[in-house]
């Protein structure tokens, strides 16, 4: 499955943020958080492969590590202290939580999630 598009400019690209696969199972969620980036809104949106979004392509940035099961759903927000993703994610206890993290851009502009 693919869903919860998210459209983020950053510089002179646009980045079209998605989950893959499934949400919604507790720690069994197998959601992960996929970007592509084009200079136009309007797409195509490809990923850092050079590979369309609508054939499949996609550069994950975020998935599933540890006790962290699931994350998507996500948004970009910029605030005083930058670029910051928010997202939800599973525990192992199958309990959903909130998922906030900073995002840098490394130097060919693609997302860095730490």
């Amino acid at each position: 499955a693919v869903e919860a598009p998210f459209v983020f400019r950053h510089g002179g690209f646009y980045y079209l943020f998605v989950s893959f696969e499934l949400c919604c199972q507790g720690a069994k969620s197998t959601y992960r958080i996929m970007v592509g980036r084009s200079s136009s809104i309007t797409g195509p949106y490809v990923d850092r492969a050079g590979v369309a979004m609508a054939s499949g392509g996609g550069t994950e940035i975020l998935a599933g590590h540890g006790s962290i099961h699931g994350p998507g759903h996500e948004a970009m927000i910029t605030d005083a202290d930058g670029e910051i993703l928010v997202y939800h994610y599973y525990a192992d206890s199958g309990a959903s939580f909130l998922g906030i993290n900073r995002v840098s851009w490394d130097t060919s502009g693609w997302p860095v999630v730490f």
